[in-house]
């Protein structure tokens, strides 16, 4: 301790930054035809666990994989997780059990015997057969054992034996009947007088061996031999004999006369080897070909000395049923155990030579064929880490400097201290780095002088624990936990640095926990975050495609080794391989029992031939992979309960259709195993009611609490942390609904609510009809308002236009009368000036002065009177005055009848709002008789002095047109 005490605080100094890094690259393989197989892990199981007498004396097992255990109270069942008891109905010791082809178990005690049955809810009961005796035939003591020969169950008692068949059952009277078993193909009695024979269809005994030739002694077991034609035969003696062609040969003692050493019982397991039990040296082994392997309580290390009975499952693990408890023997696994007792940092063989470095110091063990288990020998003391064979010689990387380990001793290489290992440089003959806490030291070699130290490298002081060399002569890569990557560059004579390259980034997720690793011919470095290479021309680290792919992108990788078409791991503190590029995927189950268990950053791998030396912080471990399983075992639910208020009920396991549970269930629990697994205490289980699974944990039991009603399905699998699976197990329920939720009450709901909707529907179809009529009449009164509105609208647009037209009319009459007026006066105008010249002319006759002008004159006055006495003009302006002012003549004729036309004439003229000087020249009248005239038709018409004629005559006209 004080040395481990002394060797951690060095570490602790002189590696405070330090976190991950590695040991040797790949050690070399061991030769193939050594093959390295130490010590099953061995269960051991006592009242703790099964809760009953601890004395066994016999097993089966059916062909799930449940196993059957005889004890003195009973028959223990054991199906991977749980223990269960049945017993006689005499309340007897179980002293025999047999799994007959026909698929039941049979038991025997005493005065009873018969077979195990399970009741659809999981349940294991005994149903005697002791009734198909006659009655003086049930008188039977001890039923010692059962065996199966030509479709008959033998049970044997000492002075009888049972054969059953057909439901019957036939008596065969023997003589202290103390053994029997069938081997090859014979029922063998062993009795009082000797070993026979028995040929059951003739009851006919026939000795092959008699007491004496067995010196006494009784036989302990009858096995088949080395070859079909044998049978080894032990007696509680421990003498061995072989039996064949009618002859007995004697071999040796199985405990070396020692008397106190008993055999009690023996098996040949499927892989050829041969057990023993005795009485007092626990179990001894032999190899097939007799030779001896294992024996005594310091190698087996059982929980007692006297083992009672052995018994193989079908996968070859061995029960040790003892005087006190049950020992398994996974003498199945691929995982045995080479050394428990410190933690391994690297293994080397040399020249059939196994060297561990652990922190305890150096171990060695010599390594053969034969499967002998190591017989460790302490050679060097303190905290070692590494082991490598270089110039056929093994060099020891320690705490306390480097050593050299031969066969006549340990020699100690120069005085440095802290060496982790060593690398040989390439292209460079006998010339090595020696890489220590604090550097690099050159080392050389040489026939007369050996290993020899040459002077530190100069110009790097960190650690060279995790170091590769680069592809340039002289060129290193050098990893640190915390401080990233150096890239050296040592001089020809490797005496200094020439070039340091410090990495921290450079594509690199983060300095640290980086490794480096040589992968078919690539160096790659492995980070927390993935694997890089480096890439020369851009000088970045870059994603490294093959083993991400494989690996998986940004997972942490702290080991990498090629050995063969395999590629070893360390992913996330679990071990595994792959072969080829990986695209088969990953194998990391055989391996989950080491998770958690490498010395981080210095695990410990070692492939050989058709296995792997793996050493952990809890030893050295050996895998055979020509053992690794890839068969499922059966995963099978062996209890389902549930509670309805405060009472528990079992459902049936195996119902054909999914099972019903009443609505008020508050909760469902269900109980599953996994029978026929190699390790039972490695066992772990994941379920899912619906999508997504849960994690692995070893609780076989899971429970719902409130689900809702509804149908569901129920799924387990399992696995052990050596490799194994198991199958999906399912189981379909349903939880029924209450009453009102029930498949009756919705036809109910659904009847009633067609009652409802015919109901409705018939008020709806009223009240559609009503509002329907009601509708119509809306819209025909809608239709008729429409009407109603169009035509007002029409005659709205009709007025509109009439008063447009009107409007028109008026401004026509306006413009008329304008024009009318214009005409008017022009006229006016023009007969004045007519009526001017002509009075001028006759002045001017009055000065003519012959009579010629004179006569000239008065002709030209005579054209003018008759011009201004032509009233042709007078009509056309009586035609326009009319269509001007339509019906204003008839007006005024039908008003005042007596008018003449000069009358009429002079009103359209004062109508228009002439003057009388404008009205004289047109009517060829003087302004006087315009006066005149202008007062009689006033008189005429009955206009008021005071009132205005235009405006009278105006009113007139618009009463004639409002009429």
């Amino acid at each position: 301790m004080i040395i481990l005490d002394r060797m951690k605080k060095v570490i602790s100094l002189i590696f405070s930054g330090m976190l991950i890094a590695q040991i040797p690259q790949a050690q070399p393989a061991a030769p193939s035809e050594i093959q390295i197989l130490g010590k099953p892990r061995i269960r051991h199981y006592d009242r703790g666990d099964f809760h009953g007498d601890t004395q066994f004396w016999a097993a089966c097992e059916d062909s799930l994989g449940v196993l059957y255990f005889g004890n003195n109270d009973g028959t223990l069942i054991f199906d991977g997780t749980r223990w269960q008891n049945i017993t006689f109905p005499n309340n007897s010791s179980t002293r025999s059990l047999h799994f007959a082809q026909n698929g039941t178990v049979y038991m025997g005690g005493f005065g009873q015997f018969g077979a195990v049955s399970k009741d659809g809810f999981g349940n294991y009961q005994f149903e005697s057969l002791l009734d198909l005796l006659r009655q003086e035939d049930q008188n039977i003591e001890n039923v010692w054992d059962i065996c199966e020969y030509q479709g008959s169950v033998i049970f044997r008692t000492y002075n009888k034996l049972l054969a059953l068949k057909n439901n019957q059952i036939r008596v065969i009277p023997t003589e202290y009947a103390y053994y029997s078993n069938v081997v090859n193909g014979q029922l063998l009695i062993a009795d009082a007088d000797g070993l026979k024979v028995l040929e059951l269809s003739s009851i006919n005994f026939s000795t092959l061996v008699t007491q004496e030739e067995l010196d006494g002694s009784e036989i302990s077991s009858i096995l088949p031999g080395r070859n079909d034609h044998e049978m080894l035969i032990t007696t509680k003696k421990g003498t061995l004999f072989s039996f064949s062609g009618h002859k007995l040969t004697r071999m040796f003692s199985l405990v070396g006369g020692q008397s106190e050493y008993q055999l009690i019982t023996g098996i040949k397991s499927k892989n050829e080897i041969y057990y023993f039990g005795t009485l007092n040296d626990q179990i001894i082994s032999l190899d097939k070909n007799l030779n001896l392997l294992e024996s005594g309580k310091d190698y087996w290390a059982l929980q007692d000395n006297t083992v009672l009975k052995l018994f193989e499952t079908r996968k070859g693990n061995v029960w040790a049923l003892l005087n006190n408890g049950l020992d398994l023997l996974n003498t199945s696994s691929a995982s045995t155990i080479l050394f428990e007792e410190a933690s391994v940092f690297d293994v080397e063989i040399n020249r059939n030579t196994l060297y561990m470095a652990t922190n305890q110091g150096v171990f060695k063990s010599t390594v053969s064929e034969n499967r002998k288990p190591l017989n460790m020998t302490h050679l060097l003391e303190g905290q070692a880490w590494s082991l490598q064979s270089f110039e056929g010689k093994v060099l020891c990387g320690h705490d306390r400097g480097l050593f050299e380990i031969s066969e006549t001793g340990i020699t100690r290489i120069g005085n440095i201290t802290g060496v982790w290992k060593i690398i040989k440089i390439a292209q460079q003959q006998n010339k090595y780095l020696v890489c220590t806490y604090d550097g690099l030291i050159l080392m050389e070699y040489s026939d007369g002088e050996g290993f020899v130290l040459n002077q530190k490298i100069a110009g790097f002081n960190e650690s060279g624990r995790d170091i590769l060399q680069a592809e340039g002569e002289g060129v290193f890569w050098v990893c640190h936990g915390y401080k990233g990557i150096y890239r050296l560059k040592l001089d020809k004579s490797f005496t200094r640095v020439l070039a340091l390259e410090h990495f921290r980034e450079k594509g690199l997720p983060s300095p640290f926990n980086i490794n480096v690793f040589k992968w078919q011919g690539k160096t790659v470095f492995t980070t927390n975050h993935g694997i890089f290479q480096f890439n020369e021309s851009t000088d970045l680290f870059e994603p490294f495609t093959p083993l991400n792919q494989a690996f998986g992108q940004e997972k942490n990788v702290r080991k990498i080794i090629e050995a063969g078409n395999k590629t070893w791991f360390v992913l996330d503190d679990m071990l595994g391989y792959f072969e080829g590029d990986g695209s088969g995927g990953l194998q990391l189950d055989p391996f989950l029992e080491l998770k958690g268990s490498f010395n981080r950053g210095l695990e410990c791998i070692y492939p050989m031939h058709q296995s792997v030396l793996i050493g952990t912080t809890e030893g050295l471990f050996a895998y055979d992979l020509n053992a690794l399983r890839q068969t499922e075992n059966q995963t099978v639910l062996t209890k389902v309960t549930f509670r309805v208020g405060s009472e528990i009920k079992e459902a049936i396991l195996n119902a054909a259709e999914p099972i019903s549970l009443p609505n008020n269930v508050s909760d469902i629990t269900f109980e599953y195993a996994v029978p026929g697994m190699s390790d039972p205490e490695t066992v772990q289980f994941r379920y899912r009611l619906s999508q997504a699974w849960s994690e692995w944990d070893a609780q076989p039991v899971k429970q719902y609490e409130q689900l809702n009603p509804g149908k569901y399905t129920f799924e387990v699998g399992s696995r052990s942390l050596l490799g194994e699976t198991g199958t999906i197990a399912k189981y379909a329920f349903r939880i029924m609904p209450v009453w009102y939720k029930t498949n009756w009450a919705y036809l109910a709901y659904a009847c009633m609510g067609g009652l409802v909707l015919l109901s409705f529907r018939k008020l709806i179809k009223a009240k559609i009809s009503r509002e329907k009529t009601l509708t119509q009449q809306e819209e025909q009164e809608k239709r008729n308002l429409l009407e109603l509105e169009l035509e007002r609208i029409k005659l709205a647009s009709e007025k509109e236009k009439i008063e447009l037209e009107k409007q028109m009319l008026e401004q026509d009459v306006v413009d008329k009368s304008k024009e009318l007026t214009n005409y008017t006066m022009l006229l006016a105008k023009k007969r004045e000036l007519i009526t001017n010249i002509k009075e001028a002319l006759k002045d001017l006759k009055k000065s003519a002065r012959t009579e010629a002008n004179r006569t000239s004159i008065r002709e030209i006055v005579r054209s003018i009177n008759m011009h201004l006495n032509d009233e042709e003009y007078l009509k056309v302006f009586e035609t326009n005055f009319e269509r001007v002012h339509k019906d204003f003549f008839d007006e005024l004729k039908a008003n005042f009848p007596d008018l003449s036309p000069k009358e009429l004439r002079l009103c359209a003229l004062v109508r228009m709002n002439l003057t009388n000087k404008d009205i004289a020249p047109i009517l060829n009248i003087s302004i006087r008789g315009v006066e005149t005239a202008r007062y009689r038709i006033r008189k005429r018409l009955s206009i008021d002095h005071d009132e205005n004629m235009a405006s009278f005559l105006d009113k007139l006209a618009d009463a004639n047109q409002e009429g």
